[in-house]
């Protein structure tokens, strides 16, 4: 998969330059009046943010239980309703195991489609977050992909349908910026095993910075159309000082070129270093 470096200055233009339509969709939502002055401090959430994966970042699943995947259907903490199990157990993943690369029905490995905002974090790849009085912007080094967090406003009545739904936001507790996210498109995978969604889902989604160095994510999936409650997630990230932030363009060519040299060879036999193909920036 080809590597191009993207200016990070050239992806806060292209973020903030984009017209708010949606944003002029509802009234904007009138402070609370009760609202503490702790519950309204702003985090400083900035930094290159990377998945850790000695601390419950990247993974296979996100299942608590079971994040390597090896359980898949029985993992204990995800409340399948009887078709959501069905489908996971049909699905067939690029990376996780008992996968397979070349018969995969992952939509986001196949045809590129985006991964969605919780299957997003279990790519080896940066989150960059930019706050602003009114959006916080989350950019993805992987796809490249960039989604939008109104912090002055509610949901649309009818939101479009969308791979990453329509999100708002607010800051609670003075170190928290938590992320609403309803209008989803019933299309995404929430990981890699192919644990399933409906448009009914609800997102749920906490960052927190604990330290200068640390950023945790607790997430609450809510989707009645595929699990019989709502169950919860976490990932934690760790501060990046490379000082670089690439754009992974997602192509179906670049996809099977990056698994023809370095991921079969990998997930074949994990003793086993492939030596990567020149090609590939």
């Amino acid at each position: 998969m080809r590597k191009w470096i993207v200016s990070i200055m050239a992806l806060i233009f292209a973020v903030v330059a984009v017209p708010r339509m949606r944003a002029q969709t509802t009234a904007p939502v009138t402070p609370k009046a009760e609202k503490s002055a702790e519950s309204s401090k702003i985090p400083d959430l900035s930094g290159d943010w990377v998945a850790d994966p000695k601390r419950g970042g990247i993974g296979q699943s996100l299942s608590i239980a079971d994040m390597g995947g090896k359980n898949k259907g029985n993992e204990g903490d995800i409340p399948y309703q009887p078709w959501a199990l069905a489908k996971t157990m049909s699905e067939t993943s690029s990376t996780a195991p008992g996968g397979n690369y070349e018969k995969t029905t992952d939509p986001q490995v196949k045809f590129c489609d985006p991964p969605g905002p919780a299957k997003i974090y279990m790519w080896p790849a940066k989150t960059y977050l930019v706050q602003t009085p009114n959006v916080v912007y989350i950019l993805y080094e992987f796809g490249p992909y960039w989604r939008p967090v109104w912090l002055n406003r509610n949901h649309p009545d009818d939101p479009d349908p969308t791979w990453w739904g329509d999100s708002i936001g607010h800051y609670e507790n003075g170190d928290t910026l938590v992320v609403d996210t309803v209008g989803f498109n019933g299309k995404i995978w929430l990981d890699q095993m192919g644990h399933p969604t409906t448009e009914k889902l609800h997102l749920i989604e906490r960052y927190k910075r604990v330290d200068k160095n640390t950023m945790e994510l607790d997430m609450t999936i809510d989707d009645p159309g595929a699990y019989t409650k709502p169950w919860n997630s976490h990932r934690n990230f760790t501060l990046s000082t490379s000082g670089l932030f690439y754009g992974w363009v997602c192509t179906i060519e670049e996809e099977k070129h990056f698994y023809d040299n370095l991921g079969t060879p990998a997930f074949t036999d994990p003793t086993k270093v492939p030596t990567p193909d020149p090609s590939i920036h």
